[in-house]
């Protein structure tokens, strides 16, 4: 015979009846409630709408974004990017996605960047994505501006990213390589440097020139970077004294132009793509990497104050996938999913806000004077 709790003999069998009840509606109620609440939830992510757009990435992602996109029907999209870039991009992106017209707002950084946070802190957004250089890139992050968003197809080094969680907030496109450049008739192939250190050889004393920009403060950055802070403000300081650079106020494709005419034997700061472009017309120059090569990278994202986010996803896939980055080779940029024979180094990888790497700027450039003034 089993043994049964004392108490159990006062327990009212009726009672017990009707709590049982109780007991199997609520559980039920609850088992209705949480399929529901699940079936809602399951329904929500496969049909997502607004910023969640951004992000996501289930098995029917391409087919929900294109829907959502066409009937957006538009996208605004401003860069810094100048020349035919802007407009093959622009027509690659029309023929890939024809129901979306992109409206594409073109300016320099120092006007762009300051237009566009205005008016997203102004609640007035006239940009739904942009693309702009790296410390364009980092006052838009530093002012709060971006959304986060998921993009399968990119594959790159760390270095041209900038995650939140799983997703971005910044990716790379496009990079533009900046290291040693020079006139095969001015500099002998046994006097051309193969290392940083190989600048300060004699034979090039008199030869050398650099600009008065970022870009010539950029470099005085990498040898920081490469040598350390003490060895590389001595080697910059020997490379004055011995080989006296010359500093020119003009563009990087100005500097190239002065080293394809002759006027200057070689730069350490110059563009790939720019003596490619010479070589292509029949100049007498030639490109090669010095370690660490400056990646001078275009990145992008999407702002708060989106207004087409279905457009806006498809984009930032588009700008890393096959068809964009074709553009981009075509027309001598570096493809960040690419592998190089080289060391690289992003000049803004070491920032997390704008207010650093401008200080850090302002440090090389001092540096530069001192050193090549």
């Amino acid at each position: 015979m089993r043994n049964v709790h004392p108490l159990r003999k006062y327990v009212n069998p009726t009672s017990v009846a009707l709590a049982t009840l109780g007991l199997l509606v609520t559980a039920c109620g609850s088992s209705s409630s949480t399929s529901s609440s699940s079936s809602t939830t399951s329904a929500a992510s496969k049909n997502p709408t607004g910023e969640a757009l951004l992000t996501y990435q289930g098995s029917n992602a391409t087919s929900v974004l294109e829907a959502a996109a066409k009937s957006e029907g538009k996208l605004n999209f401003m860069t810094s990017l100048a020349g035919p870039v802007v407009t093959q991009l622009t027509s690659a992106f029309e023929k890939a996605y024809p129901y979306i017209h992109l409206t594409v707002n073109r300016a320099d950084e120092n006007t762009l960047i300051p237009q566009t946070i205005s008016e997203e802190q102004a609640g007035k957004p006239a940009a739904d994505v942009f693309e702009v250089t790296s410390p364009g890139a980092l006052e838009l992050r530093a002012a709060g501006l971006l959304l986060p968003y998921a993009d399968p197809t990119a594959n790159m080094p760390a270095q041209y990213l900038t995650k939140s969680g799983s997703n971005y907030l910044l990716a790379t496109d496009r990079i533009s390589w900046l290291s040693f450049g020079y006139n095969t008739n001015k500099i002998p192939a046994a006097d051309v440097p193969k290392t940083l250190s190989d600048l300060t050889n004699p034979a090039l004393k008199g030869q050398l020139v650099t600009e008065a920009s970022s870009t010539g403060y950029d470099w005085i950055g990498s040898v920081l970077y490469a040598m350390g802070q003490t060895k590389g403000e001595a080697f910059l300081a020997q490379l004055g004294q011995q080989n006296k650079p010359a500093i020119v106020a003009v563009s990087g494709a100005a500097t190239a132009g002065l080293v394809a005419s002759g006027q200057y034997g070689a730069s350490f700061s110059v563009f790939q793509d720019h003596f490619l472009q010479n070589a292509a017309k029949g100049s007498p120059v030639k490109w090669l990497p010095l370690e660490p090569v400056i990646a001078n990278v275009g990145q992008f994202g999407v702002l708060k104050g989106v207004q087409d986010p279905a457009a806006a996803a498809l984009f930032v896939r588009f700008e890393t996938g096959p068809i964009a980055q074709k553009v981009f080779e075509d027309l001598h940029y570096g493809s960040p999913n690419a592998s190089v024979p080289f060391k690289s180094w992003v000049p803004t990888q070491g920032a997390t806000t704008a207010t650093q790497y401008a200080s850090e700027l302002k440090s090389w450039e001092a540096l530069q004077k001192k050193d090549f003034g």
